[in-house]
């Protein structure tokens, strides 16, 4: 198979979707929670971020192929765990897009409001994203890098006029979080690490993946970690008169009148590199899971560009059902994220357990250790609908498996 990503690309495919919604959604709540306390939050944060990145790809160089992690994860516990860290990925991926596309086609309602409103927006980018996938994933890539690059730079100028050039800025008056308030303030933050694991179903795409996926996994993390820090420090300086500033006050120093529809804009692409690297990376995990007979064989097809076209269309589908249901008011936003985050954390909770058995430095087996614990403590805070469909896709894969599977552990 040719390779598609180079160095810079497969960075622009990392940070778009590390960063998500979550840049525009997280830093005021973190902000108005913890107080002066907030820019410490995202410092304990991001640590943990360059933990989770740092494991997501020496996992990724030790088992490379299309199963991604479900591969260190068979390695670590068995097969029967492979194939349910496969469907947790999967089922996540089932709920989780299709409020992506919600988010994308509200973004889309306040620049364009004529348009008809988020849904035939979603409908709009779900279409736009499965033609995306559909073609070498390079190009994806070079998308999601431009993309990546705007938007990065976008809030890194917006912070830094604030910083340094803006006159007679106000910081606000804020409290010291109680240690209660700081706790609750780590949690709410610890979903921005979320995103690294869908490296690994990219590795036989990636150019000399040695080299560049930790070269690329180390600059994406210093583009993110810039980003979030510059925020963190520039929007207590803001002193806006209704309390909290938003992400649009951060912006309006430097961009003027032009600020909103620039967050929309941004949002709308976050959006879409987020849909393109977890859509397509769960795609080739179908694919792989197909090819062992796990999923239906059709699944396992590609189309000369390398994308399978099968496992793309039928998400598409999925996504698409999702979207209906949401029209009807049977699924909303709220649901569909809740779902999907907690199939999210049980998947990366099996990804750092196994990098806590697998790998040899001591020092990592403690960092991935740690995760594990953090990732169980945000998954029992998890919604009751998320813990209700992620133990019962636990329980069935576990049911489904047979006693004397096989574990397998390289030391």
């Amino acid at each position: 198979m040719k390779k598609n990503l180079n160095l810079w690309t497969l960075a622009g495919f990392l940070v778009g979707p590390v960063l998500g919604s979550g840049v525009v959604l997280l830093p005021p709540l973190a902000l108005e929670r913890a107080g002066t306390g907030a820019f410490s939050a995202w410092v304990v944060t991001l640590v943990l971020m360059g933990v989770f990145a740092g494991v997501c790809a020496a996992l990724a160089l030790r088992f490379p192929g299309d199963g991604g992690l479900t591969a260190a994860v068979g390695a670590a516990f068995g097969d029967r765990y492979r194939t349910l860290c496969g469907r947790l990925l999967a089922g996540a991926v089932c709920f989780g897009p299709a409020a992506v596309l919600l988010m994308a086609g509200r973004f889309l309602a306040e620049i364009v409001p004529q348009f008809g409103g988020e849904t035939l927006g979603a409908w709009l980018f779900l279409s736009l994203c499965v033609g995306l996938l559909l073609r070498r994933v390079s190009f994806a890539g070079m998308l999601a890098l431009v993309g990546s690059t705007v938007i990065g730079a976008g809030f890194l100028l917006g912070s830094l006029y604030i910083l340094f050039f803006r006159e007679g800025a106000t910081t606000l008056a804020l409290t010291a979080p109680s240690p209660a308030a700081f706790g609750e303030t780590l949690v709410l933050l610890f979903w921005a690490v979320i995103g690294w694991e869908i490296l690994g179903n990219y590795t036989l795409e990636i150019e000399s993946p040695k080299r560049n996926i930790p070269l690329a996994a180390g600059i994406a993390f210093c583009a993110i970690c810039a980003v979030y820090l510059s925020i963190a420090a520039a929007l207590p300086r803001i002193g806006a008169d209704g309390g909290i500033p938003s992400m649009t006050d951060l912006l309006t120093p430097l961009f003027g009148r032009f600020a909103s529809p620039l967050l929309a804009v941004f949002g709308m692409l976050l959006c879409v590199c987020t849909y393109l690297m977890v859509v397509g990376g769960v795609a080739r995990l179908a694919a792989s899971m197909a090819e062992r007979g796990e999923l239906p064989r059709l699944l396992a097809l590609r189309n000369k560009e390398g994308a399978p076209y099968r496992a793309i269309a039928a998400l598409g589908c999925v996504h698409g059902a999702g979207l209906l249901l949401s029209s009807l008011s049977v699924l909303d936003v709220a649901s569909l994220v809740g779902i999907a985050n907690g199939l999210f954390l049980l998947n990366s909770l099996l990804a750092v357990a196994a990098a806590a058995r697998l790998l040899r430095s001591p020092a990592v087996r403690a960092a991935s250790a740690f995760l594990a614990a953090c990732f169980l403590l945000l998954f029992a805070l998890a919604d009751r609908t998320a813990l209700l469909v992620s133990v019962s896709v636990l329980l069935f894969s576990l049911k489904e498996a047979s006693p004397g599977d096989r574990v397998a552990v390289s030391g």
